[in-house]
């Protein structure tokens, strides 16, 4: 009896996805892979909407900036971002982003995500107490890196 009734499951479900739209079957990437191979534009995801979904991401970006000595500013989650962009640099796949302050874009992050490692490097650049020009490398960006982060 308890084979006749798995046999009657299999097909069941072997039914079900016959008549399932070949989109529903499809895993759903997530943001980080959806931006892997986004052109840069508009359709990509933005930093803040990766930030808020993606755990690794956050995390990475925490970790980063923490070691480098800066805090989190409160208004990165709902900061003025950027698409998540591939891009290689130093012979590896990266995403670029960038994030600033709304309504106060001095106050900046650009950083380039590694998926792969989960890793992040950036630079912020802002202004301290005193109102001087502020420039913190974080993720120890390679050369190549640290250039394309400050002019992004």
């Amino acid at each position: 009896m308890p084979v006749r009734l798995f046999s009657s499951l299999g097909l069941a479900a072997a039914v079900a996805l016959a008549v399932m739209p070949a989109q529903a079957r499809t895993p759903r990437l997530s943001l980080v892979e959806q931006a892997q191979s986004c052109d840069g534009g508009a359709s990509c995801p933005y930093f803040a909407d990766v930030y808020k979904a993606d755990y690794a991401f956050r995390t990475a970006f925490k970790v980063a900036i923490k070691k480098a000595g800066l805090k989190r500013q409160r208004w990165v989650p709902d900061g003025v971002t950027s698409p998540l962009k591939p891009v290689e640099i130093d012979g590896k796949a990266r995403l670029l982003s960038s994030v600033c302050e709304p309504h106060n874009c001095g106050h900046r992050y650009s950083i380039l995500y590694d998926p792969a490692t989960r890793s992040m490097t950036g630079v912020y650049l802002g202004r301290d107490a005193k109102g001087e020009a502020r420039t913190v490398y974080f993720g120890e960006p390679s050369i190549a890196e640290a250039d394309l982060l400050y002019k992004n």
